[in-house]
Parts: C-alpha cells; structure tokens; sequence
C-alpha cells in the first residue's frame, strides 16, 4: 500500500515537518505535545496514550493503523 502521506499536499507536508523540528529542539517534549494537544483535539487521544505508552510505541501503533510503514514515514519528515 502506498503511503499516504507522500500524497499529502506540501503545505501539510510542511506543516508535519516544522512540528518534528519542534519536538525534537524542545528541551522538554512531552510538555510540548501535550500544550500542542490542548489546542488541537485531534493530539488529544494521542497526548493521553503517550502518558501509558512510549512515544515510539504510540508513533508505531498509529502507523499501524494507517497502513503506514513507520520508517518510511520519518523519512518523508525528516528529509
């Protein structure tokens, strides 16, 4: 299955990289995501499972989900 994500217009595209770039030049991530998670209802399942789960066990769970390859996936975020 393709990713879906590839077909994703740039301006979301964009907008998931500016967010990776965020979270991983915060001094303090989970505190992050969970303000960004306040703001957005749609962070908000995945804010309340990173507090019983790793954060890489609720990225590979949702990838899963989505029929997404999880590796592929970073690297269309991360250049």
């Amino acid at each position: 299955m393709p990713n879906p994500f590839n077909t994703a217009n740039s301006n979301q595209n964009m907008q998931l990289q500016n967010m990776y770039k965020m979270l991983t030049n915060s001094k303090n991530p989970m505190a992050l995501f969970q303000q960004m998670a306040m703001q957005n209802p749609q962070l908000r399942p995945i804010a309340d499972m990173l507090r019983n789960r790793s954060p890489e066990d609720v990225f590979n769970y949702i990838c899963r989900q989505k029929g997404v390859d999880p590796q592929q996936f970073l690297k269309s975020i991360t250049g």
